[in-house]
């Protein structure tokens, strides 16, 4: 799908298995024993910044279809367009060959969030799928693509 390539060239067709921690910490780690420990201490950091946006997200569905309801408010006034929120539905984990790949995005969303502060998003985005509802999630998350800094994420179980 057009979208997943275009997500991997943003951040310049990285090889596998790299992660990109609040979308400019990029991680590369072939060694399959070591990655929960690696990838926390990078998750640590990206949690630790003050984030420009409060979110809500709540998300029902049945075997074929679904919905998530989002509530976007900026904490502060930004000043540019740049900035978008995307909306990921994943299924939680697929067997792979050395591991299971958790959170893998089957749908994505993206939309531009054009905010200022005290303004308000409130949605709902409709959805098909095949996942089974008992292993599929929603994330959303908010990006400012001048500098591919995460701004803001949340997620959701169905």
């Amino acid at each position: 799908m057009p979208e997943y390539f275009a997500r991997h060239q943003l951040y310049g067709n990285p090889a596998t298995p790299t992660v990109v921690f609040d979308g400019t910490d990029i991680v590369f780690e072939p060694n399959p024993d070591v990655f929960d420990s690696v990838f926390n201490q990078h998750i640590v950091v990206a949690r630790s910044f003050v984030p420009s946006f409060n979110l809500n997200l709540t998300g029902s569905a049945t075997a074929s279809s679904g919905n998530l309801h989002i509530k976007i408010n900026p904490a502060d006034t930004l000043y540019h367009n740049s900035v978008f929120a995307y909306v990921a539905i994943c299924e939680d984990s697929i067997a792979g060959m050395m591991r299971a790949f958790n959170y893998v995005v089957r749908k994505l969303y993206s939309f531009p969030v054009n905010l200022f502060f005290p303004d308000s998003l409130d949605t709902i985005i409709n959805f098909t799928h095949s996942i089974p509802v008992n292993k599929m999630s929603g994330a959303l998350f908010i990006q400012d693509m001048n500098t591919k800094k995460i701004l803001q994420a949340i997620k959701t179980r169905f």
